[in-house]
């Protein structure tokens, strides 16, 4: 019965999380240390998850062509996506194709992952150890880490090449 409204719930999960990222996916502004940020995040998982895969090499390659791939996949989000320098600062509006497709592809592998493990779990069965060692899910995590770190790459190279818009006077402002 546990499995049927397991079943039941994941349908629901997804589609909110569906919804909460497209209503993320939205005019942003452009701030250098998120960019930063999510790049080195990415990078490092990135280099965590190659040395982890040394030594398998099917997961390995997997890694490597998601990650080329998502490299790729990020270039033709920032050709896609809409660069605004305003008095008010820099904003960026991305295309919502690719990161919704990418993100629900991987939250898809994790969901798999985890019913895969509560069906070990009510069986008794042992789970597998090597959970990175799936060709599948190492392909998926370098999709999303080599999309989000070309395109984080590719907005600051783009923030640091505006210069900023002087901000309009205002004659009724006096002080």
């Amino acid at each position: 019965m546990t499995t049927i409204v397991l079943l039941l719930l994941v349908p629901v999960a997804v589609w909110r999380i569906y919804s909460r990222l497209k209503a993320m996916l939205v005019r942003t502004q452009s701030e250098l240390w998120k960019h930063y940020t999510m790049a080195a995040i990415m990078a490092a998982a990135l280099l965590i998850l190659l040395v982890l895969s040394i030594g398998k090499w099917p997961a390995l390659g997997a890694l490597v062509a998601g990650a080329a791939l998502g490299a790729y996949l990020g270039r033709r989000q920032f050709s896609l996506t809409r660069l605004r320098n305003l008095p008010e600062g820099f904003f960026y509006t991305p295309d919502r194709r690719l990161p919704l497709l990418i993100i629900m592809l991987f939250v898809s592998r994790l969901i798999y992952r985890l019913f895969e493990a509560y069906l070990h779990m009510h069986d008794g069965i042992a789970l597998d150890p090597d959970f990175l060692g799936s060709p599948v899910t190492t392909v998926v995590f370098g999709l999303l880490a080599g999309f989000y770190l070309t395109y984080s790459v590719l907005l600051v190279r783009w923030h640091k090449s505006q210069t900023p818009l002087p901000k309009p006077i205002n004659i009724f402002d006096i002080k």
